[in-house]
């Protein structure tokens, strides 16, 4: 019984021995396949002239860190691993950085001695460009044009800078001014007028909220209330008009809400600038026939909104022309063309019967305007 154990035995450890042998002889035959592979692969890189390739040897596995050993323990075999697969390919190769070093000397013996060409010349480079002025900045104002076609001259310089508005002083006729105080008002007083059936009227406001001016008829059988003679919000703060004023009016209405002050000063037509031969300027303003036979005038304004009326010395309303009650001087048109209103740039020809005024309105006080009397050269005869 114990002879049979033993053999069995015996027999357990040779198969376990060949067993282990022949795993053996596999890994080595493995080991020298790839260790084969490796250097006809070396060969073939080093027969076609490429830097040969290091070879960096495996690893071995790091043995397991205990518990106990600090964090920092686990980053060290990294580090080292990293160092060193970097330092070997830069110490392996001697001769690329020699023949770096060798091209570089050449490439500076060429750049010190260069080769000199000769080019023939050719147009001289055309310069570029210049960018228009309307991608940034707007065009300059350029003088007008000198071809004998009319034009209008702009403004030189500010023409709406307007002073303190005129109080009324001790003894002076003709002139109303008074003072809003906070809160709404309304104020109304009878015209004194100067001689004359037409009067010109400069009024001047400023107010910090609204204020306005305006005419009206009272009488005792009669009552009507007139468009406004001038208006102003908080936004404006300070305006002036010159207007007309006719004795149709009998009374100024002055509303006002919040704090201002209002001047209104009369003028004969007599006292005004006098229309005649050829005047020109900017805004709004009031002008003086006094020729008494029919005369033409050439009106050139440019503003956003114009108008120009002639008024009859009579002194009718100036919306009311047919209501004037002066005969019709012989050779002139039953119905003479008396004003214009336009908008923009524009040329009207007016027909002044005779003498009254010319009141001219544009939008703003920079508005260029050109006025030219001529004598009325009656409708041509027919043939």
């Amino acid at each position: 019984m114990a002879v049979g154990l033993l053999v069995g035995f015996a027999l357990g450890c040779l198969v376990t021995a060949a067993a282990l042998w022949r795993l053996t002889l596999s890994a080595a035959r493995k080991a020298a396949g790839s260790a084969a592979r490796a250097e006809a692969a070396a060969l073939k890189t080093a027969g076609s002239g490429a830097d040969p390739v290091p070879t960096i040897a495996a690893t071995p596995a790091a043995a397991p860190v205990p518990a106990t050993a600090p964090a920092v323990a686990i980053a060290k075999p990294a580090v080292a691993e990293a160092v060193v697969v970097v330092a070997k390919p830069t110490a392996a190769k001697p001769n690329a950085a020699k023949r770096t070093t060798a091209k570089s000397t050449a490439a500076k013996r060429t750049t010190a001695k260069p080769t000199p060409r000769v080019e023939a010349a050719g147009p001289a480079a055309t310069p570029p460009r210049p960018r228009s002025t309307t991608d940034s900045a707007p065009a300059p104002v350029l003088p007008p044009v000198e071809d004998g076609l009319p034009r209008l001259r702009p403004a030189t310089g500010p023409s709406d800078k307007r002073g303190p508005v005129p109080r009324h002083r001790a003894g002076e006729r003709f002139h109303f001014s008074g003072r809003c105080g906070d809160g709404e008002a309304e104020y109304e007083f009878p015209i004194e007028w100067p001689e004359g059936a037409i009067t010109v009227a400069q009024i001047e406001v400023s107010t910090k909220g609204y204020l306005s001016i305006s005419p009206m008829t009272r009488t005792l059988d009669r009552v009507e209330s007139h468009s406004s003679l001038i208006y102003l919000s908080s936004s404006d703060k300070r305006k002036g008009v010159r207007t007309v004023l006719t004795h149709d009016f009998t009374h100024l209405l002055v509303d006002s809400r919040g704090i201002g002050e209002w001047s209104v000063r009369l003028y004969g037509s007599d006292e005004i600038d006098e229309l005649t031969g050829t005047v020109e300027g900017y805004g709004s303003t009031v002008l003086a026939v006094r020729q008494d036979l029919p005369v033409s005038c050439v009106t050139h304004v440019k503003s956003s909104s114009w108008s120009a009326e002639f008024i009859c010395a009579c002194g009718r309303i100036p919306e009311s022309f047919g209501r004037c009650g002066c005969p019709i001087p012989p050779g002139v048109p039953s119905s003479p063309t008396l004003g214009a209103w336009e908008s923009g740039e524009a040329m009207r020809t007016l027909l002044f019967p005779r003498a009254g005024v010319l009141k001219l309105r544009t939008s703003e006080p920079s508005d260029p305007w050109r006025l030219e009397v001529r004598p009325y050269a009656g409708k041509p005869k027919a043939r």
